[in-house]
């Protein structure tokens, strides 16, 4: 039996995927991961070999990391870690992350979307998954007849127009900006869409312009924007505006560069060889909702099904991607029973204030490159830095008196772990404990609580007696930090509390869940909750629990005696 034919054979799925660009292969991947079944569509021949989304922003690559996603792209891709603008031989660099973030990818990686996708199929495929082409969904929709499977979608061939009639739990509308799902839907895509031609190309050049090693924003002498950045295997990416506002469709490759040229003067450019092009007109939308039902969600929009903007900034392929990382993991919750489907509605509540976010800065961004002064993009670059870069894309925030707030991304600090005496970072440990356990739904991508411990001599009572009421569950790793830095000490505690805990019974605390934070300046605790417990009224000692959700953010902060399973939505 073919690939193709087994695959037919699937008429019951968790999750039907609209689309096979680099959401809806990200989205099988993570669905996969945790245990769910996917099919996946597309309605073109075969996938795209050049051009589209080349920016993965740093926080993407954190998560990409955390999955096990992110290896074959990190070799492949450029590192870039400053914009630069150009103008009247006058160059200004801005660094790509604001210093005080903590990551291993303080850059953004140039990488072609044709790379990523392979890179994703490829891992798919290892789950005996691929993309069903050139199929599309022609109808779906919520009937009585399978309680379970609740979805009844049609899927037809593109060729000979045969259908299949299969069940699903749920569907998703990763098929882009001209999405066929949205409209079925009925939704509408609100926004609008610029009338200036813009030309894209990919090749490879000889230049004389020094700036080869940032992403440069050029303003050239005759008026023409320019942007321009390095990719794998020496290729460059260009986008420039271009003058004509007439038929894009009459707009030939030399234009382009032509137009290229003009921005770069008085360097020179040479094309040696163009790998691929195309005009594009910018277009700003956000659908008005993510989701079919906010009573029972089961059919969602991803990527730029639910927001498009122009490539100016690399958004979309991010947007996109934080968009699934939002969603697979609340569906994979609802589906192991941990947690109601009501979670489910805060997909569309977290992720729409995103894109209307990424919208609003890219029409700023947008018409601050074609000003004439220089420094407006600039002050926007570095104004927007932690947004641009991922780093600073929140959920909402609470007020827990605390520096970091529920809905931020969660820090990649660095500690040493008691047991081995290795200097860690956080990120690390949890991509290590999720890669490798089977705790939920086979997956492994269980959430993390850290608990702030202080002075570990004088809050171990108040620790157990948390871990104790909060009764850990199965899918949630345990960190316990503390400012004790002393191994002596901190043995001392936990052979004191093995022998306690021997005769009385009770939570036992594994000397692997123990980390001191020692590395610049307790970071954990006075980056995290410096002047907590004295806001609070609480005793200095008293510890603090973080719980991080499986897409690294923060899911609850406050009193660890208050923890419990609530913070699920």
């Amino acid at each position: 039996m073919t690939t193709d034919e087994e695959q037919n054979t699937k008429t019951r799925v968790d999750i039907v995927i609209v689309g096979g660009g680099p959401v809806g292969l990200l989205a099988a991947n993570l669905a996969v991961k945790y245990g769910l079944s996917v099919r996946i569509v597309d309605i073109e021949f075969e996938p795209q070999h050049w051009g589209r989304g080349d920016w993965v922003h740093g926080r993407t690559l954190e998560l990409l990391d955390h999955s096990g996603l992110a290896a074959d792209l990190l070799a492949t891709g450029v590192r870039v870690e400053a914009f630069s603008h150009h103008h009247q031989q006058v160059s200004t660099s801005i660094a790509y992350a604001p210093e005080h973030v903590v990551s291993k990818y303080k850059h953004v990686l140039c990488v072609g979307q044709h790379i990523t996708e392979s890179s994703l199929q490829h891992t798919l495929s290892e789950h005996d998954v691929q993309v069903e082409r050139p199929w599309t969904v022609s109808q779906f929709q919520k009937d009585g007849a399978d309680s379970e499977y609740p979805l009844s979608v049609t899927l037809k061939h593109m060729l000979d127009n045969s259908t299949i009639d299969i069940r699903a739990k749920y569907l998703f509308g990763c098929d882009g900006a001209h999405s066929e799902i949205r409209k079925q839907l009925d939704i509408a895509y609100e926004g609008e869409s610029s009338k200036k031609n813009h030309g894209v190309l990919d090749a490879l050049v000889q230049t004389s312009f020094h700036d080869r090693k940032s992403i440069s924003f050029i303003k050239g002498p005759f008026g023409t924007h320019a942007c321009m950045f390095p990719r794998e295997n020496n290729l460059v990416r260009v986008m420039v505006q271009l003058s004509d506002e007439g038929d894009r469709n009459q707009i030939h490759l030399e234009t382009v560069q032509h137009e290229a040229r003009r921005a770069l003067l008085p360097h020179r450019v040479e094309f040696i060889g163009t790998m691929w092009w195309t005009i594009y007109r910018v277009g700003q939308h956000v659908a008005t909702h993510y989701t079919s039902s906010q009573e029972d969600p089961r059919i969602f929009l991803c990527g730029d099904a639910c927001h498009s903007q122009s490539p100016t900034l690399g958004q979309g392929l991010n947007t996109g991607f934080g968009d699934v990382f939002n969603l697979v993991w609340k569906i994979a919750m609802v589906e192991s029973g941990h947690a109601k489907s009501t979670l489910l509605n805060t997909y569309e509540n977290e992720r729409r204030p995103v894109a209307e976010q990424v919208i609003a800065l890219d029409k700023q961004i947008v018409q601050a490159a074609e000003s004439k002064e220089q420094e407006n993009l600039e002050a926007l670059l570095r104004q927007h830095q932690l947004f641009i870069s991922g780093f600073g894309i929140s959920y909402g925030h609470g007020d827990n008196g605390v520096m970091i707030q529920t809905g931020d991304r969660a820090p990649d600090f660095k500690v040493v772990h008691y047991a081995t005496g290795a200097k860690v970072r956080l990120y690390d440990v949890w991509r290590q404990q999720v890669q490798s356990s089977s705790s939920m739904m086979g997956g492994g991508w269980g959430f993390h609580l850290l608990v702030l411990a202080h002075d570990i001599t004088q809050s171990m009572d108040a620790v157990i007696k948390g871990l104790k009421d909060f009764t850990v569950p199965s899918w949630m790793h345990v960190h316990i930090i503390t400012t004790t830095v002393q191994k002596g000490v901190i043995e001392k505690q936990l052979s004191q509390h093995q022998q306690q805990q021997d005769v009385e019974g009770g939570i036992v605390i594994d000397p692997q869940w123990v980390y001191m934070d020692k590395i610049n300046q307790a970071q954990c605790h006075h980056g995290l909750i410096q002047d907590y417990n004295s806001n609070n009224n609480n005793n200095k000692n008293d510890p603090v629990a973080i719980v991080v959700r499986p897409d690294l953010h923060i899911g609850w902060i406050g009193d660890f005696s208050k923890l419990s399973l609530g913070f699920i939505a």
